[in-house]
């Protein structure tokens, strides 16, 4: 097989470096309108948009962690867009800092006279207080921009000429366990304790798909739009879409799964302090929650069955965008119905458009530290030894 690596490299300029500028403008804006408008759910927006936005970030590291023990080549072709996505991590990092100031209006675990006088809470002060709450906020964002810029820096080597096959194995290999146990802390810490009455071991892994596929659906959008610009020309095919419709379609159903099992373990128990959860978003919040469904699962599923769908990029586009709003719709699930039944908030008033302006504007934020990241290294990884497998895929 004979490729041409002589691929112009992108640039991040014009149209979509302004757009990015002007998304952030309009997100900064609404975030103070929401704040000004309600104190409460301005904070349930920042956290929740600011988790989003970190969650994806993260499974950019995910995504080279697991290809780099495996070896595998199938990444490689746009291998550079999940490292510059790693590249968001420390915004990230700053934007959860900021949420220390919020913690009073969205945690009950952080008023004291409210666990003192609670027999259960009093148990977990161990765990759920503030220092030792935001010391693991740093360990976790401290261990997932490790990994990150520890396996860039090996394919930055790479791209030099060495020979670094081995240590990006094993620093992938640290690098998963390291994710596993991370991933879960984090969603146990910033959604679960939300309702620190309820617990679900199966949450974490909820979460975590939920990343899974809202970084394979920016991948898959990045890459899509990126072609359709003129680069990677040569590079990405069909074949490639298709590997990438079958990840968001596998995953999708695996998170479909994670989510019906705790779903039907709960309600069939029926165990008054585990069923609130749901019973809480069944009778006020009860369009959004099978909207969740739809989004993240039902939807890709129709429109991803067929083989030709996973090869059409206008149904991918499509796909992506859902599993992209979809995302965000589940963690505002995890958050916003406890914290505004406590304060006594109507459930609508905190779903409309000031979110979905205030997601815009996190998502220029996102756009810009990618793209201005992405447009300083080759497009493509030419020292990776996979490469040239990687774009030979057929599916």
């Amino acid at each position: 097989m004979s490729t041409n690596l002589d691929v112009k490299n992108f640039e991040f300029k014009g149209g979509l470096r302004t757009t990015s500028l002007v998304l952030i403008a309009v997100g900064i804006i609404a975030m103070i309108c929401g704040f000004l408008t309600n104190k409460t759910v301005g904070w349930v927006d920042f956290i929740v948009t600011s988790v989003y936005f970190v969650t994806v970030a993260v499974s950019g590291v995910f995504f080279l962690a697991v290809t780099g023990v495996l070896q595998a080549s199938w990444i490689t072709p746009y291998k550079r867009i999940p490292e510059a996505m790693t590249k968001f991590l420390p915004y990230g990092f700053a934007l959860m800092l900021l949420t220390y100031f919020g913690l009073h209006s969205v945690y009950e675990w952080t008023h004291t006279d409210i666990v003192m006088n609670d027999p259960i809470l009093v148990q977990k002060i161990a765990w759920l207080n503030e220092p030792f709450y935001m010391i693991r906020m740093v360990l976790i964002f401290a261990a997932w921009i490790f990994v990150g810029r520890r396996l860039l820096s090996l394919s930055k080597k790479q791209d030099e000429g060495h020979d670094v096959s081995q240590k990006i194995v094993s620093s992938s290999a640290i690098g998963l366990i390291l994710f596993g146990a991370t991933i879960c802390i984090a969603s146990f810490d910033w959604l679960m304790s939300v309702e620190p009455h309820w617990f679900s071991t199966i949450y974490g892994v909820n979460v975590f798909s939920g990343s899974f596929v809202a970084g394979m659906s920016f991948i898959c959008l990045a890459t899509i739009k990126l072609r359709e610009w003129g680069y990677l020309k040569g590079i990405i095919n069909d074949n490639h879409f298709h590997d990438m419709g079958k990840w968001m379609f596998g995953f999708s159903t695996f998170w479909a799964y994670t989510w019906l099992s705790q779903f039907l373990l709960i309600w069939y128990a029926n165990i008054p302090e585990e069923t609130e959860y749901y019973v809480l978003r069944l009778d006020h919040w009860n369009f959004q929650f099978f909207l969740n469904v739809v989004l993240n699962w039902l939807a890709p599923f129709l429109l991803l069955l067929s083989r030709p769908a996973k090869r059409n990029t206008k149904r991918l586009k499509l796909v992506a965008c859902i599993l992209l709003v979809g995302h965000f719709l589940d963690l505002y699930l995890m958050v916003a119905p406890k914290v505004f039944e406590h304060h006594g908030i109507h459930h609508l008033s905190g779903f409309g458009a000031l979110q979905a302006l205030q997601w815009l504007g996190f998502a220029g934020l996102f756009l810009f530290v990618v793209g201005t990241a992405f447009s300083k290294r080759d497009i493509v990884a030419k020292g990776d030894p996979q490469l040239l497998e990687g774009i030979d895929l057929h599916q």
